[in-house]
């Protein structure tokens, strides 16, 4: 498959079971190793800026200002239950059922630069171009996953984003969830709702969106 081609392939699909009939977990040493070889590749994202030196200690020490947390599908099944148990609220439903059927997910935050003031962070230009090579990184997550016939889906996380799940996971609160990217078994092999994106039909061509412009003024 060429470029341009897995990049017009990919596309939004998620799975959905319920929530109390979870799909079997994934125990696949290769599919667990395809998954860290995906997020090796997501790291080349370009980046402007290295994380602030106060996210440089400890066992994720890296100077890109994101960090990648993954769940294996025996997780995702363990979280789901902790959820079901505690937020038993409807609002989660959406996640708890990707949840039940997904083979992975990888949580990825973005570091905002430490502030004094009583945000979460302050929109200046460094954190603006924290988000923007997060984001690149998810997207290349995403055509990699797409390359090699994984579907995937880029959540914005919903309950996931919670200070509560985050604790549960052992991640910390200074990290803020960008993607909360699902990694499915393939639709063919499972019984599950499957539900693509609804945007993906609105696209508009290039003229729509993009212009070539001068200086004003120039005589």
């Amino acid at each position: 498959m060429s470029d341009s081609q897995t990049i017009r392939s990919r596309q939004t699909i998620k799975l959905k079971v319920d929530e109390n009939n979870p799909l079997p977990v994934n125990t696949s040493e290769n599919f667990r190793k395809e998954v860290e070889k995906l997020i090796e590749i997501a790291g080349w994202a370009p980046f402007h800026y290295e994380c602030n030196s106060y996210y440089q200690e400890g066992d994720l020490n890296g100077k890109e200002p994101w960090r990648f947390h993954v769940l294996d599908s025996q997780t995702c099944r363990d979280l789901l239950e902790m959820l079901k148990k505690d937020i038993p609220v409807k609002s989660t439903e959406g996640i708890k059922q990707m949840l039940a059927a997904a083979d992975a997910l990888i949580l990825v935050n973005w570091l905002p630069e430490p502030s004094s003031r009583t945000q979460k962070f302050y929109p200046n230009v460094k954190n603006m171009e924290h988000i923007a090579a997060t984001g690149a990184a998810i997207q290349n997550l995403l055509l990699m996953a797409t390359e090699k016939g994984i579907i995937n889906y880029w959540s914005s996380g919903g309950i996931l984003r919670k200070p509560a799940v985050q604790k549960l996971l052992g991640i910390s609160l200074d990290e803020i969830l960008l993607g909360a990217v699902f990694l499915f078994p393939d639709p063919d092999d499972v019984e599950a709702e499957v539900i693509t994106g609804k945007n993906r039909e609105m696209r508009s061509t290039s003229e729509k969106w993009m212009e070539w412009v001068s200086v004003k003024g120039k005589s």
